[in-house]
């Protein structure tokens, strides 16, 4: 089942495939892919899908690799729990859960 899939959901820790990935990219790719899903994410509700996707095109990442995929998922959960975005629903369900840039106090 893809992650994106309707019912797909993301696993609560990551497996090996996508630590070595996120370990090969290291902070400045992590980054990288944090401020790309920033640009694509808006002050309205989007859906998690929706902006994990756009942010895999715009980095040149393959839209079909469930790794890029959960490891983008990931880190749309890190800017969450930073403040980042806002989010509602379950996170780890991309399909049936949105975030939207955090307002500004």
């Amino acid at each position: 089942m893809l992650l994106l899939d309707d019912q797909a959901e993301l696993s609560a820790q990551p497996d090996e495939v996508e630590t070595a990935l996120g370990a090969q990219l290291g902070e400045q790719g992590l980054s990288a892919i944090d401020d790309t899903l920033k640009e694509h994410t808006q002050r309205r509700w989007l859906k998690v899908a929706r902006v994990v996707l756009d942010a895999l095109t715009a980095g040149g990442a393959p839209v079909s690799n469930e790794t890029c995929i959960a490891l983008y998922v990931r880190r749309v959960i890190a800017l969450v729990d930073a403040g980042v975005f806002e989010a509602q629903g379950n996170l780890r369900r991309p399909r049936w859960s949105e975030v939207r840039l955090a307002r500004e106090v």
